[in-house]
């Protein structure tokens, strides 16, 4: 990548994280263009050398999120051999991200659930790469062995994305939030184990 590539690179990215913040803040619908130029420091103007209006932002923003998520989740799991451990990786790191910044997790969680057709088509295929890497991971866990391999690989998916979505969703809007990665263990457990009480002498 050249220096003219890096630098218009490094403003996209100024751009969308800015864009995060005042629409976290704003709310999608209030938020204006002027604040997300604000918010990056720049005039209101260039906001549109880089990106077509704020639909573009949006679709653009949560792409850019979940491609850094992706890449972190393919780095890291590298490392990660148990199949269960892989697992509870992906809802560990998933919670991480979101507590370690609540103006992306309401982001995600608020300004995401848009009426709008276009935009949710737009913002289809960031999710379904996603949702391809947490079968990936649980298809090599029912290959060791450690996952029934009589489910279906897209409904535990969908259980096990669904629990972790509900918690950061009701984390995002309770004005007392507590820690948020901890709660990675109750998760994991009811996956793992069901909500069945063990039976005397089991």
């Amino acid at each position: 990548m050249g220096a003219a590539q890096a630098r218009r690179a490094e403003r996209e990215r100024q751009i969308l994280e800015a864009a995060i913040r005042a629409f976290s803040r704003h709310g999608y619908h209030q938020c204006t263009v002027a604040q997300v130029a604000r918010e990056a420091g720049v005039a209101d103007g260039t906001i549109y050398i880089y990106f077509k209006g704020k639909d573009d932002l949006l679709v653009c923003a949560f792409r850019h999120v979940l491609e850094s998520i992706l890449e972190e989740l393919d780095r890291d799991l590298a490392g990660i051999t148990d199949p269960l451990g892989r697992i509870r990786f992906l809802v560990e790191r998933h919670l991480e991200v979101m507590e370690r910044d609540p103006e992306l997790a309401a982001f995600l969680q608020l300004q995401l659930r848009q009426p709008d057709a276009s935009i949710r088509q737009a913002i289809a295929e960031p999710l379904r790469a996603y949702a391809r890497k947490i079968e990936q991971v649980v298809d090599e866990a029912k290959a060791a062995g450690a996952v029934r391999t009589d489910l279906a690989t897209h409904v535990i998916r969908r259980v096990l994305f669904g629990a972790v979505d509900e918690t950061v969703s009701a984390w995002v809007l309770n004005p007392r939030r507590g820690p948020l990665k901890p709660k990675a263990q109750a998760i994991c457990d009811i996956v793992f184990h069901g909500i069945r009480a063990p039976r005397s002498g089991q």
